[in-house]
């Protein structure tokens, strides 16, 4: 390869690499529309269908989680409220914490107490794998990114004088 396909072979991929990154955009509303609606639809069905909340309640007496009735309604509102406003992207840090949290108490609670492996790197794979953990991931990505230009929080702050 002669230096000058060299130099054409590397400003292809630098032009490349600019243009993904204009779309950037894409990926964090696929992310939160995605993760957003996965909460909104949890806990609609655990906040509107009985036999859900019942098997929510199920989990947590399970799990020795103090007050499960109780629990079932504030966790099943937090996901219904925060995966609506993820959706949005309205408040989206906000957001981002308190279903976090909510991932961090699956994961403490139930989650991490199926992994059966014995070897330290069978249960890093294992916790890695959990469903919880790549939901904890993808809110702490979106706590950090932000939640993109197609979004409420944009409109919002685009305008605003601070």
């Amino acid at each position: 390869m002669s230096s000058e396909s060299f130099y054409q072979y590397m400003l292809l991929v630098r032009t490349v690499l600019v243009e993904l990154h204009a779309w950037q955009w894409v990926g964090i509303l696929v992310a939160r529309l995605a993760v957003g609606l996965l909460f909104f639809l949890s806990g609609r069905g655990k906040l509107f269908v009985p036999e859900r909340r019942e098997q929510m309640r199920e989990t947590l007496v399970a799990a020795h989680v103090p007050f499960p009735e109780l629990n079932v309604l504030v966790v099943s509102t937090l996901e219904f409220v925060f995966g609506l406003l993820l959706i949005l992207g309205a408040v989206t840090p906000l957001a981002c914490v308190m279903l976090g949290g909510v991932m961090i108490v699956a994961i403490a609670t139930t989650a991490i107490r199926n992994i059966k492996a014995m070897s330290p790197l069978g249960w890093l794979s294992e916790f890695l794998y959990l469903p919880e953990v790549l939901c904890l991931v993808i809110l702490f990505w979106l706590l950090l990114s932000g939640p993109g230009w197609f979004s409420v929080d944009h409109l919002i702050f685009s305008n605003a004088r601070l």
